[in-house]
C-alpha cells in the first residue's frame, strides 16, 4: 500500500529545473461555503513546456512507456469542501494537471486519481518536483487528459485533523468532491471538459479508486457517471489482506508495521470502538505517541531508524491485536468487513492491474475482486504485469529474492500498470 518510493520522485526530481512559475493567482472563495464540492480557492502554480516532460522522461527511462509528450501541461493546486467521515463538512486539497497547446485540443476527458500511501502529512500532489506528480504528467496530462489527484484529508492544506486511512467512502468522497471543485475551477478559467470521467490510483489509491467507482454509480454525485475505472494494486479484500497478513505473523508483510497502525489508529478516530486504549493493540514503546505518529512529520524510513514503529509485525502487535483480526465479531474487524470493496457490480467497465510477485499488496487481492465482479456480471479484465512481454525488462529477474522485490510494489509496477491502464481502458474510450 506504498507508494511513497515511487522511483520516478527521485528520477524525475530533475522536472523541478524545468518549471517555469507563474504568478499563484487564481479564483478564490472565501465565504464560509460548506457544500461537498465547493471550491474554496485555486491557484495556477506552474506551466511544465512538453520539451521539459520529455527531457524528464527520457533521463528517467519513462519514456518508452509514456511516450513523447504531445502538449505542455499547467499545474494547479486545488482546496475545496469535502465530507467527514462522520458526515460533517471540512477541507481539502490536490492538484489539477491541464494539458494545453496546439498537440492537445479540448475538451478534454478527466481522469480522477487517487494516490498511494504517504506518511508524511505535508506532501502534496500540487509540487512540480513530486515523482508521482510527475509521472502523473508524463502518462496521462501530457496525453491530452485533465487529472485531477487529491490529498485526501488530513494532508497538506487539509485542516482535518487525522486521516482516515482505508476509509472507502471518505476517500470516495475526497476524490468524488475534487473532481466537482475541479470543474467548477477550469470553468471558471475556460478549460472546456468532455463527459467523460475515467477513475484510477494506485495501492492505497487503487482501494480508493474502486470505492469512488461504487459511491458514484450509486449516488450520482454532482450529475457524474464513470466511463471506467482502472484500480492497480489495490487492497479490495481489506479483511482477506489483514487476515492474511497476521498469519505471516512475526514477519506480517512488507510494509505492514506501518499501514496497520495507520489503519487501526483512523478507524479507532473514526469509530471509537475499535479498542479502549493504545497500549492493548500496540506493544511497549511503540504504543507511545502511535495515535499521532501517522501521518506526521517522518518519513518512511525515519519511522524506523528513530525507533517509532518495528521492521517486524510480531514485535508491534499484541495477541489481543492478532485475534481481533480474525475474530468476525470484533469491531475491528467488523471495520475491516466495511471498508472491503467486494459484493457490489460495476455497471462501467474496470480493468484491474497489479504484479503477480508483490510483497506489500497481495496479487490475490485482484484475483478475489475479478472473481466477484465477473460472478456478478460486471465487466472486468485484469492485467498481471508479469504476463505482459513487452514489461519483461523492467520487472526482477525471475527467482528474485525479497531484497530485490522490495521495489517492486512502490517503483516497478505503477508505471507498468499506468501504462496498462491507458492504453488498454482509457485511450479506446477516450
Amino acid at each position: 500500500m506504498d507508494s511513497v518510493h515511487f522511483a520516478t520522485r527521485a528520477r524525475l526530481a530533475v522536472l523541478g529545473a524545468f518549471v517555469a512559475l507563474v504568478a499563484a493567482c487564481g479564483d478564490s472563495n472565501n465565504d464560509n461555503a460548506a457544500a461537498r464540492g465547493d471550491l474554496i480557492a485555486n491557484s495556477d502554480l506552474a506551466v511544465v513546456p512538453k520539451s521539459a516532460i520529455d527531457a524528464a522522461t527520457a533521463a528517467s527511462g519513462l519514456q518508452a512507456l509514456s511516450g513523447k509528450a504531445l502538449c505542455d501541461v499547467a499545474i494547479k493546486s486545488l482546496t475545496y469542501v469535502t465530507a467527514t467521515p462522520l458526515g460533517g463538512v471540512t477541507d481539502a486539497s490536490g492538484a489539477v494537471l491541464v494539458p494545453g497547446g496546439a498537440g492537445c485540443p479540448g475538451p478534454y476527458p478527466i481522469v480522477a486519481y487517487a494516490r498511494g500511501t504517504e506518511v508524511v502529512k505535508s506532501r502534496a500532489m500540487a509540487d512540480p518536483a513530486d515523482g508521482e506528480t510527475a509521472l502523473l504528467m508524463g502518462m496521462l496530462a501530457a496525453q491530452g487528459y485533465i487529472v485531477v489527484a487529491t490529498d485526501y484529508l488530513g494532508y497538506a492544506k487539509s485542516s482535518f485533523p487525522y486521516h482516515p486511512y482505508l476509509h472507502a467512502e471518505t476517500q470516495a468522497t475526497s476524490v468524488i468532491d475534487s473532481v466537482v471543485a475541479a470543474k467548477k475551477a477550469l470553468a471558471n478559467s475556460g478549460v472546456a471538459t468532455t463527459a467523460k470521467l475515467f477513475v484510477t490510483g494506485y495501492s492505497q489509491g487503487g482501494h480508493a479508486a474502486m470505492a469512488t467507482h461504487r459511491a458514484i454509480e450509486r449516488d450520482a454525485p454532482a450529475g457524474l457517471s464513470v466511463t471506467a475505472a482502472g484500480p492497480m494494486s489495490g487492497p479490495y479484500d481489506l479483511s482477506g489482506t489483514f487476515v492474511s497478513g497476521v498469519g505471516l505473523l512475526p514477519v506480517g508483510t512488507a510494509g505492514s508495521t506501518v499501514f496497520t497502525p495507520m489503519l487501526v489508529t483512523g478507524y479507532q478516530k473514526v469509530y471509537g470502538n475499535v479498542y479502549s486504549t493504545a497500549t492493548e493493540y500496540f506493544k511497549a514503546p511503540y504504543a507511545t505517541g502511535i495515535e499521532s505518529l501517522l501521518p506526521g512529520s517522518l518519513s518512511f524510513e525515519q519511522l524506523f531508524t528513530q525507533g517509532k514503529l518495528p521492521l517486524l509485525l510480531g514485535d508491534l502487535l499484541t495477541p489481543k491485536a492478532v485475534s481481533d483480526v480474525t475474530t468476525t465479531s470484533s469491531s475491528l474487524r467488523r471495520a475491516l468487513d466495511a471498508n472491503t470493496l467486494l459484493g457490489w457490480t460495476p455497471r462501467a467497465p474496470v480493468l484491474l492491474c497489479a504484479g503477480a510477485r508483490d510483497p506489500v499488496v497481495a496479487f490475490q487481492n485482484t484475483v478475489t475482486s475479478a472473481a466477484d465482479i465477473t460472478a456478478r456480471g460486471g465487466r472486468v479484465s485484469v492485467v498481471d504485469v508479469e504476463q505482459v512481454p513487452a514489461f519483461a525488462p523492467a520487472l526482477p529477474p525471475p527467482g528474485a529474492t525479497a531484497a530485490q522485490l522490495a521495489t517492486y510494489h512502490g517503483t516497478v509496477v505503477p508505471p507498468l500498470c499506468l501504462k496498462a491502464v491507458r492504453d488498454s481502458l482509457f485511450a479506446p474510450l477516450k
